[in-house]
């Protein structure tokens, strides 16, 4: 039985937007870099809080205007005497031009300090975009590999087991075996291709999900070495690296950004109780072409000092600020369950580099074991001491241990990422440290 002519029909299209070369992990984040919508998207959430300073600085200097205006005038003019005084048509025109210059205003004084909050979340929010693109760039990568060993190892399977089979079938033929032994052999062998198909469709989603990140297809990347160094996490200390993760944890940062930028909202929100004061000067020209007293251009000038003190908005400025307090409360409860979050994570990551290493070495002599195991039960089958269903088993358990292996070295590295990342040190560094374990 062959892999089902879909599938073969799906892998021929995808290859035809391949890349055809061997890509590294650098060349694959260097893509996503560019490619990867979520960080594009953090890119332009930066660019556009830079915006808030030139915004608020703008509340701090002068606002000039410019108004006009022409009207068509229709008048039927009469006299107390009963004398008529006739219609007459005319049009009249104005131009103000005026300027305003802040002197007081509560609320930019606040704006502006606001903007460094802003700011400060949009930029820890990109470097935590970044953080989380070197770790979904690993896993995309990693996810591949992964799956390109279950193939490899469901094709070594299934090529062993056939030929397993072809040996049972013979050794049936001579009646050295019974028929419930060529039934467990070609029972194990449908299961091997349905592990082959299910290999393969798990390689199609795991291309799909790095061309997400990416934006193109890779038929090839750079495998892992086998002896891939498994240094501990340095400090040894869990309690070290929850400590620096507290402080240094980009999302912890953005949380407290987040925070402080809704102390300053309440700040904004009772700004509207205090007084603003403009000084205003303003040139306006005048014409009318008709009317009672004749054509007529007035040309004034004026220079004011404008005071504004809000009384009372209906209760308007105190509902805000309640708003903004309500706010607040949100955001600092956002902030704790972020630090909560970031312990957790931080724990979980150590735990894991720790119990990834032991992992690795455990599967080690698993795989040796079960070499081992699987040569006694080849030699016993020939001299009559092992039976078929004990080479099958046996071959089954040595091709589990190699992609178990192979998937713990995978882990090692992403939890080592994953740890970095939520004690909030990971740099491309240690994308390009990584590199240096792959084949070139």
């Amino acid at each position: 039985m062959k892999i089902p002519i879909h599938l073969l029909c799906l892998l021929a299209t995808l290859s035809l937007s391949f890349s055809t070369s061997a890509a590294d992990l650098e060349e694959i984040l260097s893509l996503a870099l560019e490619n990867d919508p979520q960080i594009n998207q953090a890119k332009a959430a930066y660019h556009a809080a830079l915006e808030s300073r030139p915004q608020a600085r703008a509340n701090f200097l002068p606002h000039i205007n410019l108004s006009a205006d022409t009207t068509d005038n229709t008048q039927d003019r009469r006299f107390d005497n009963g004398l008529f005084g006739g219609n007459e048509s005319f049009n009249s025109h104005r131009y103000t031009l005026s300027l305003t210059q802040p002197v007081y205003n509560r609320d930019a004084i606040v704006q502006r300090r606001q903007t460094d909050a802003i700011v400060g979340e949009a930029e820890v929010r990109l470097g935590s975009a970044e953080q989380a693109l070197i770790v979904r760039a690993a896993e995309g990568y990693f996810d591949v590999l992964a799956a390109k060993d279950n193939v490899s190892f469901a094709n070594a399977e299934k090529e062993a087991i056939a030929r397993q089979l072809d040996q049972t079938n013979e050794r049936f033929e001579v009646g050295l075996i019974p028929i419930t032994d060529v039934n467990e052999a070609q029972a194990s062998y449908d299961l091997s291709i349905a592990d082959e198909i299910d290999a393969n469709n798990t390689l199609l989603n795991a291309l799909e999900g790095l061309r997400e990140i990416t934006g193109r297809y890779h038929e090839e990347l750079t495998p892992l070495i086998a002896n891939t160094p498994l240094p501990s996490p340095d400090p040894p200390n869990i309690e070290r690296w929850t400590e620096v993760a507290l402080n240094e944890n980009l999302a912890v940062k953005a949380a407290a950004f987040a925070s402080e930028n809704s102390r300053h909202a309440i700040e904004r929100a009772k700004s509207g109780h205090y007084p603003t004061i403009d000084i205003v000067a303003s040139q306006s020209n005048a014409v009318s072409g008709g009317g009672s007293l004749g054509g007529s251009e007035i040309d004034s000038r004026a220079l004011s000092l404008q005071l504004n003190v809000p009384i009372y908005q209906g209760g308007q400025i105190q509902s805000r600020a309640r708003e903004a307090q309500a706010r607040l409360d949100e955001a600092n409860q956002r902030l704790e369950q972020q630090r909560r979050s970031t312990v957790r994570q931080v724990r979980e990551s150590y735990l894991g580099v720790l119990a990834s290493i032991s992992r690795i070495k455990a599967l080690k002599q698993a795989e040796k074991s079960s070499q081992s195991a699987l040569e006694a039960n080849e030699v016993g089958l020939e001299v009559g001491t092992r039976t078929t269903v004990d080479v099958l088993v046996a071959r089954r358990l040595l091709f589990r241990a190699k992609r178990d292996l192979a998937r713990a070295r995978y882990d090692y590295i992403l939890n080592t990422l994953r740890l970095k990342q939520a004690a909030g040190t990971l740099t491309f560094n240690d994308i390009r440290e990584i590199n240096r374990w792959l084949h070139r």
